[in-house]
């Protein structure tokens, strides 16, 4: 006997076709003819392995079905990974503020990525992307009697939600608030227009470009805690500002330039008059082949000019928080000086800093010289005081577990420590330490702007810790 069966399917159907070469039966008779008996023992064989190979191709449509799906999907994720662009950063390539994102080619449209979650459209034009900070501190002084300050606390100096993206490519967006040891407030709320990186626009309220620390470093990104004694006291924080800024000669040089509100981490102004803040920083060796140990040394320097007219901030100069009259501010942080309840800022601002910044490997070097003057005065009589305000700091911080950094962002952990997907590693740790110094003019208390019999105008700090 001979026998054969061809078989077609698709994902829907399977058809069968089956033919048989037969014995002949001609001539023989019903009864007791051998070969009558034969036949019949012949085709209940052939149906049973017809049937058996039904079977068989039954499992064989299951199987490629599925193998037909997961092909799909497949396809459907190159798809949605091959939407990605190169260009798309949620804030210019220059400076990276509290919202630093990697570009992830592989995201979807819902998906974590390295610092937080990330939604986009399928043409990635449109962009959510959300981080939060949350900084914890354990602050104890050794001073007794210390009032207002409490001598131990916990405290949660920062939690912010921070949402930023694109509103199509060239528009950048940031909004973020934050609730620490003030009140609940809005963070940052800007837009910034980047069609050509060396030329790019910003409006709204952010870090103003003063001062390499707060313009430059995220805080998230310090290698201690807070920024330097003149940065808190001095610096201008968030303010509401336009500013053109770029990156020109292929990276070596950022710039920055900005009209702002002027008082100190404020939302709105109390005169007329608009300070003009400038920045700039060089990487002078940054493709220089032959010195690579110099290709992310940075020096520059910034300024700050304008017209206050409004309430002093800082009344209470901090040596470990920013400008604020919070009573949480008065109660974590030591106050080394107090302006009396009557002083108001009037007249000029004039202030400026050097910078110097070395990233090489594992290590960074940073420092800075700042000076200038502030005027005030009083609320009830004529006067007015030019006061001297200088400082300088110098930093060191080491990776000991041998991470590297072009500056500081996001470091990849060589050996990370995260037991739900079985990396036992160390993790990665910095070792740190500041020197800082700040003083204001004697005429603070000379010209009774404060009580020295309370306040001191210079003071010391030392940094040092385990990151």
């Amino acid at each position: 006997m001979m026998g054969a069966v061809t078989s077609s399917f698709t994902d829907e159907s399977v058809s069968i076709l089956a033919t048989s070469d037969l014995p002949s039966t001609q001539g023989a008779t019903a009864e007791g003819n051998p070969a009558n008996g034969s036949s019949d023992t012949n085709l209940t064989s052939l149906v049973e392995e017809l049937r058996q190979r039904i079977d068989r191709l039954e499992e064989e449509k299951v199987a490629l079905s599925k193998s037909s799906d997961d092909a799909m999907d497949s396809i459907s994720d190159r798809a949605t990974a091959d939407s990605g662009d190169d260009d798309d950063e949620s804030q210019p390539s220059d400076i990276r503020t509290d919202e630093a994102f990697h570009n992830d080619k592989n995201s979807r449209l819902d998906d974590f990525f390295n610092e937080g979650f990330k939604w986009e459209t399928k043409n990635g034009q449109f962009t959510l992307n959300f981080h939060n900070e949350t900084q914890l501190d354990i602050r104890t002084y050794a001073q007794p009697n210390s009032d207002p300050t409490n001598q131990f606390g916990f405290y949660i100096p920062r939690v912010r939600f921070i949402f930023n993206g694109i509103l199509t490519k060239p528009i950048e967006y940031n909004v973020s608030i934050n609730k620490g040891l003030g009140n609940l407030d809005l963070l940052d709320a800007y837009l910034n227009f980047n069609y050509d990186k060396r030329f790019q626009f910003r409006f709204g309220r952010y870090r103003v470009p003063f001062m390499y620390d707060w313009y430059a470093l995220a805080n998230q990104f310090l290698p201690t805690p807070e920024r330097s004694e003149f940065a808190l006291n001095n610096g201008y924080n968030r303010n509401t500002a336009a500013m053109l800024h770029g990156e020109l000669l292929q990276g070596r040089v950022d710039y920055a330039l900005a009209a702002t509100n002027g008082p100190r981490n404020s939302y709105f102004d109390d005169n007329a008059s608009k300070d003009v803040v400038a920045y700039l920083n060089a990487r002078p060796f940054l493709h220089c082949d032959c010195l690579e140990a110099l290709h992310h040394l940075n020096m520059g320097g910034s300024t700050a000019y304008g017209y206050q007219n409004q309430e002093p901030l800082p009344v209470s100069f901090y040596t470990s928080a920013n400008a604020s009259e919070s009573e949480g501010s008065l109660k974590a942080n030591s106050t080394f000086l107090r302006l009396n309840s009557d002083v108001i800022e009037h007249g000029t601002r004039s202030l400026w800093e050097v910078h110097l910044a070395y990233y090489f490997k594992s290590l960074t070097l940073m420092g800075a010289y700042d000076s200038g003057f502030n005027n005030y005065g009083w609320n009830d009589q004529f006067g007015k005081v030019h006061l001297l305000t200088k400082g300088y700091h110098a930093q060191f911080a080491y990776f000991l577990t041998g991470e590297e950094i072009v500056r500081r962002e996001f470091v990849d952990v060589k050996r990370p420590f995260d037991p739900l997907d079985g990396d036992f590693g160390l993790g990665a740790w910095e070792i740190q330490s500041r020197f800082d110094h700040f003083q204001v003019g004697d005429q603070v208390f000379t010209d009774g702007l404060a009580d020295p019999s309370f306040w001191t105008n210079e003071v010391n700090t030392i940094d040092a810790g385990l990151n």
